[in-house]
């Protein structure tokens, strides 16, 4: 076995493919939030767009949408696939923070969406109410804000805390195989979750390479996240418990908010 860990700062700079077999095949969110977009109008902005999961629909759907992402290697293979699309007229990509998104071209936008946990990924309130600010400014006067958030409910958190998990296991084109595995700690004074990831690749000859990667993200409660929207200076919003919009309660899921900039 041959183990290679994360020496960047980007989390994902060498876990690219390993991140698509996993994530290219959730979609719970993606009609939830198609049908905000197609009540309120194009031009989108995504935050932490990544590899293109959730811009590609949007684009396949006629919208135009800008996809920011700070990994460069998360934004090259977006590229590739929206190359091999015959919608990427659609599509512009944009490497820079979220905290700078009221800078991304091609706005002011009808819709800014930060989707599954997205806004989780700035690991101090400081940061994440500075992002909530740009996207508002990034929005025209009819936009709203979309945040997919998870509910850090007591019983969700303990249920991830220091536990091991198998998180699923890929067959490969080629015959071989990956699993994945998490552990996760929880720092709560800090609100903060500390992830440590390990791919173990297993090719058709048996032989094994393991993939490592950590990373934080900073859990936010319906409360605070309130006074953040405040705060950023949207004037109303509503709160969401699930992809199926049932309201937000203390067994949610899910803390979605969808938020009006004026």
């Amino acid at each position: 076995m041959t183990y290679q860990n994360l020496a960047s700062s980007d989390a994902y700079a060498n876990i690219v493919d390993l991140y698509d077999l996993e994530h290219d095949r959730f979609e719970d969110d993606i009609a939830c939030f198609m049908n905000f977009i197609e009540a309120v109008g194009d031009p989108v902005l995504e935050l932490g767009a990544g590899t293109g999961r959730f811009l590609i629909p949007i684009a396949e759907a006629g919208f135009r949408v800008t996809g920011l992402d700070a990994s460069e290697p998360m934004l090259a293979k977006a590229a590739a696939r929206v190359s091999e699309a015959e919608f990427g007229g659609l599509v512009t990509l944009d490497r820079r923070s979220m905290e700078e998104c009221d800078q991304a071209p091609g706005g002011p936008f009808g819709v800014v969406i930060a989707p599954l946990n997205g806004l989780m990924h700035l690991t101090t309130s400081a940061e994440q109410r500075l992002v909530l600010a740009a996207a508002r400014r990034a929005l025209d006067p009819r936009g709203q804000l979309l945040l997919d958030l998870m509910n850090p409910s007591p019983d969700a958190l303990r249920g991830i805390d220091q536990a091991l998990i198998h998180e699923g296991g890929w067959e490969l084109p080629d015959g071989g195989r990956v699993d994945k595995f998490s552990s996760r700690h929880i720092r709560p004074s800090e609100q903060i979750i500390r992830t440590d990831l390990w791919y173990d690749v297993v090719a058709p000859d048996g032989s094994m390479r393991r993939v490592a990667s950590q990373y934080e993200m900073r859990y936010i409660q319906r409360a605070e996240l309130e006074l953040m929207l405040e705060l950023a200076g949207y004037p109303e919003w509503e709160l969401y418990g699930s992809y199926d919009l049932d309201p937000f309660d203390d067994g949610s899921d899910r803390l979605i908010v969808a938020a009006e900039a004026s």
